[in-house]
């Protein structure tokens, strides 16, 4: 137990603190950011944060006007200002009852650039953020619909039409702004998938 433990602290201490993965394998010079009108806030269930498989920070390395704001820790509250609906429209990314499908009609009733608001974590924990956060609650969700199938194979999906955190993002901003931008996300998350084929997180 003593030597695993070892190997452990050894594989996270030779990790990139960006990208997460051996520095030998570090993909982040590879991910050239854009900066797009539509913001990215994504609320991320703290046990995401240090998880190679995870996406969103994928998407926060893509985008430069994103951010990632962590939940589940009682004395680190998500801040106010990350709203700023005096400069955005605030729209919240999960497919609940109430949720509207994101259609260039749809968005043409804002006069203000998106904040899409994105839940990250395992289906549960994305499932309660919208009705625990106060913060986001009274926000309208939104949806996306006729995705292609998933490319993700890091992590099993609970759903067969279920989608990693990246891709959602990925189509939900190829209808807010436009095809070229959700079409280098895609070749974004490959680059990330290539890297992971075969590499073993100790």
């Amino acid at each position: 137990m003593a030597n695993f433990m070892s190997l452990r602290r050894n594989s996270q201490k030779n990790r990139c603190l960006k990208c997460l993965v051996h520095k030998e394998d570090c993909y982040c010079a590879k991910i050239i950011p854009m900066d797009l009108p539509t913001k990215v806030s994504i609320i991320m269930h703290k046990k995401e944060q240090f998880l190679t498989s995870n996406t969103a920070m994928l998407s926060h390395k893509s985008l430069l006007n994103s951010e990632i704001h962590l939940r589940g820790y009682a004395d680190i509250p998500i801040p106010d200002s990350f709203l700023e609906e005096n400069k955005y429209h605030p729209l919240f990314l999960y497919p609940d009852e109430n949720a509207i499908e994101i259609t260039s009609e749809f968005l043409s009733k804002f006069d203000k650039p998106i904040n899409l608001i994105v839940p990250d974590g395992t289906w549960r924990q994305a499932q309660k953020t919208h009705a625990r956060e106060k913060k986001v609650s009274h926000i309208q969700t939104v949806k996306i619909t006729n995705c292609p199938k998933t490319l993700y194979t890091l992590r099993r999906q609970k759903y067969e039409y279920g989608l990693c955190t990246h891709e959602a993002i990925t189509y939900a901003l190829g209808i807010i702004e436009n095809e070229k931008v959700q079409e280098k996300l895609l070749d974004d998350f490959k680059i990330m998938l290539n890297i992971h084929q075969g590499y073993r997180a100790y």
